[in-house]
């Protein structure tokens, strides 16, 4: 231990001072992270059946356990002795503010229950702290770990990275097990007073608190209450503000599209979305203000832009036909609630005048697998179209790897009048299940009711399901995202019609590597003879296959990042849309994109 402090200590000097931010590659500790995570809640539960782990925080603190072997903070809060520096950073994140008063800090040395280490649990906690060592040199070696207490904090080593030197040496906050060791006389640094040491709670010092995982081993909240790997990147800028985070989200596309065919045509247009948000602690779990706008109602004029095979929604009373209608100005508006029930386990509540039920995979504009991508996906309307929806109401439960949701909301989609909300209530329902094997999988399957969906159908009501499965692996300097999605539309017969069920199916993949982007999307789509003026019957399915490149502008540049690309698209058409298409037909854009980044 003595060694790995010295290194904390050089690599403390080498970057406490700089300033930098979180590595966002992943470390290649992480394996023995997960397992030490692992072993570490199996030995505190065995440690609670035999009365030997009182902890006073919910989720518990490590730290007592991997230092004693035994949790005393629970008793010694009641005797107003204090509590281990973990549990204090736990209580105040809890309490959404400063340390509770009266609340000292009594370091975790001196939390250990009389007795010393359970006999047969000695073999297993010396295991695990040297799996916690490994770990920590891992870290060190990569440039991610510079602690500012002697052996390197256990909190933030649990998280892959600790910054807590450069934090302490620009006058920030430390976290909870840093604050432990200072308090036990395990500094690294001279001259600093306990008093001078400002506590941070781990969700404040990572960068994608308002985007939290629902619970330990969930994904990360994407739009909505849909969620991606944890493994994700997340292009978002954040700061704080008293109480509050403020952060965003957004990118536009500036772009110029040619369709191919007699049915087709050439535009400039932009699709664009940005997504300003704040979070804070309350009553025990995140509160999180959303919103989401949109500028295409002004940026796709004539109300839509060309995009051969797609239909849906309508423009001035009719059908759009070989184009993707504009999102609406306001895309989302509402707010989420998260709290925790247990180690395991968090209540997550939704709810606004817009917003995404729990219907699907993060629509399509917002996936990372196809984030590069300008154009609609053809199976937009029976896959995620619910991803803008009124007077949405969601509550799910979240235990360990599986969420389970349920919402009310507005059936009806978007009309013609995109800078304004739509009116009506709750007439919908949805439900889903949401399963994160590891932090790079992710699988879900949804089914919903619609009521009314369609503007040009107004007494057709409907049903939909979906599946999907994605999958986010880290890169050397980037990252390689993909999903396969299938959803199925039914409309419920009438006027004596049958039921007409339609189909969509899509493989979609982009990879970031250095300042190169690469992706590729592929389709296959029920269409119905809207696209041959021929009611709403099946007509057939439409093959596309897309291909594209785009090259980073300014990879150095902080705040944004700019993107110069072009895609290719081919169609295949069913035999029955042949007159119309030909057998095949292409399409091609090139376009500037601009991110909001860390």
């Amino acid at each position: 231990m003595r060694a790995l402090g010295i290194l904390l200590a050089v690599s403390v000097a080498a970057h406490g001072h700089t300033g930098q931010g979180r590595n966002r590659r992943p470390t290649k500790a992480a394996p023995q992270i997960k397992q030490t995570r692992d072993r570490i809640d199996r030995m505190k539960t065995l440690l609670a059946a035999k009365g030997r782990y009182g902890c006073c925080a919910k989720p518990s603190c490590d730290l007592c356990a991997l230092r004693n072997g035994s949790c005393g903070c629970a008793v010694n809060l009641g005797k107003g002795a204090g509590v281990c520096g973990q549990c204090q950073a736990l209580r105040t994140a809890s309490t959404a503010g400063s340390p509770e008063a009266g609340v000292p800090v009594l370091d975790s040395a001196r939390q250990a229950l009389p007795g010393g280490p359970a006999p047969e649990l000695t073999v297993e906690l010396e295991e695990i702290r040297a799996m916690l060592l490994g770990a920590k040199r891992i870290m060190v070696a990569e440039g991610r770990y510079a602690c500012c207490v002697k052996g390197g904090c256990a909190e933030c080593a649990l998280e892959g990275e600790c910054q807590c030197g450069g934090r302490l040496a620009q006058g920030k906050g430390i976290c909870g097990s840093c604050l432990d060791g200072w308090h036990a006389g395990e500094g690294l640094y001279e001259g600093i007073a306990l008093a001078d040491l400002k506590l941070e709670p781990m969700e404040q010092m990572t960068d994608r608190e308002g985007m939290a995982p629902a619970a330990p081993g969930a994904g990360w909240y994407l739009s909505g209450t849909s969620q991606t790997p944890a493994a994700s990147p997340m292009f978002m800028t954040q700061r704080r503000a008293g109480a509050w985070t403020v952060g965003g989200m957004g990118q536009a596309h500036a772009a110029y599209t040619a369709q191919s065919s007699p049915r087709g045509g050439d535009k400039i247009f932009s699709t664009n979305w940005f997504m300003p948000m704040a979070w804070r602690r309350a009553g025990g779990g995140t509160l999180t203000v959303r919103s989401m706008f949109s500028l295409e109602p002004a940026t796709v004029t004539g109300g839509r832009y060309p995009l051969l095979f797609q239909t849906g929604e309508t423009h001035q009373g009719r059908p759009i036909v070989d184009g993707q209608h504009p999102h609406s100005f306001l895309m989302e508006l509402g707010a989420a609630y998260s709290r925790p029930l247990g180690e395991r386990t968090s209540l997550n509540l939704y709810g606004g005048a817009r917003g995404e039920p729990a219907f699907g995979p993060g629509g399509y504009a917002h996936r990372l697998s196809q984030s590069e991508n300008p154009m609609a996906v053809l199976g937009h309307h029976y896959q995620d179209s619910t991803h803008i929806a009124g007077n949405v109401a969601t509550a799910g439960v979240t235990h360990g790897r599986v969420t389970l949701e349920g919402s009310g909301f507005l059936g009806r989609e978007p009309g013609e009048a995109r800078w304004r909300l739509e009116r009506g209530g709750i007439d919908s329902w949805s439900a889903r299940v949401t399963v994160t094997p590891s932090a790079r999988w992710l699988a879900q399957f949804s089914y919903a009711s619609l009521t009314s969906p369609e503007a040009r159908e107004p007494h057709v009501n409907a049903t939909r399901m979906s599946g999907s499965a994605t999958y986010v692996r880290p890169l050397g300097r980037g990252h390689w995202a993909s999903t396969v999605l299938w959803g199925a539309h039914r409309k419920q017969a009438h006027d004596g019609e049958p039921a007409a069920a339609f189909h969509s199916y899509l493989a979609e993949s982009t990879a970031l590597s250095g300042n190169n982007w690469v992706w590729g999307r592929f389709e296959l789509t029920d269409k119905d003879g809207t696209l041959a003026f021929r009611g709403e019957a099946p007509v057939g399915q439409v093959a596309a296959l897309t291909l594209g490149y785009a090259r980073e502008l300014n990879p150095e540049t902080p705040w944004f990042s700019a993107a110069l690309g072009g895609q290719v698209t081919l169609f295949r058409a069913p035999e029955a849309l042949r007159g119309f298409y030909g057998r095949s037909a292409a399409g091609a854009q090139v376009f500037l994109r601009f991110r909001v980044r860390n």
